[in-house]
């Protein structure tokens, strides 16, 4: 997957130098390849996850977007942010409509913050949560999913089960994104590896 992210990463800095305050140096975090890899997905791809049932669910990425925001200790509303970093996130979703207009699965997102001091990388879930990994240790060397195995796995728990349309498990890797997303209402997406 080619990431035209990179592209976005031009004009972010051409906005900055056409934006920033003539009387205020600005610096800008900068982001390379090694933390594009952890979008996963790049605009237009596709992938199938099968669901609790069985059948095939088809997600897209509908949003590849970089962003330039205020640096630690800067807000929006400063005069002169001194400071910029930058942030990007993926979206992945069923583009299958039910019957009412909606989506019939949760969207999926995976987001980096780029700050001066290192990298923070999350995954999401459609309005049930955010969960930051720990890049410096996956959760596992190894584990197989519909019969794959994968690398280097990230796992995330929830347990909050207050609600059964909430996440309950996460399985991401940096190679091939969502692996598996386990709710408490038994509903579940496993990759189907292509």
């Amino acid at each position: 997957m080619t990431h035209s992210i990179k592209l976005v990463g031009a004009f972010i800095l051409a906005a900055l130098l056409f934006t920033s305050c003539k009387d205020c140096d600005t610096t800008t975090t900068q982001f390379d390849e090694k933390d594009v890899e952890w979008l996963v997905y790049d605009r237009g791809d596709t992938v199938r996850f099968l669901n609790e049932v069985g059948d095939t669910v088809t997600y897209t990425n509908t949003a590849l977007v970089a962003e330039q925001v205020p640096g630690e200790g800067y807000n929006v509303s400063d005069n002169c942010i001194g400071h910029f970093d930058v942030q990007a996130y993926s979206v992945m979703e069923d583009v299958a409509r039910n019957n009412t207009g909606a989506t019939k699965n949760p969207g999926l997102a995976t987001y980096f913050l780029k700050r001066e001091k290192g990298l923070e990388v999350s995954v999401a879930v459609d309005e049930r949560g955010e969960y930051k990994l720990n890049l410096a240790q996956p959760t596992y060397p190894s584990v197989e999913v519909n019969d794959v195995l994968y690398n280097e796995v990230y796992e995330v728990v929830n347990s909050d089960a207050s609600k059964v349309t909430n996440v309950k498990r996460i399985l991401f890797n940096k190679q091939s994104g969502f692996l598996s997303v386990e709710f408490y209402n038994d509903k579940k997406l496993e990759l189907i590896f292509e």
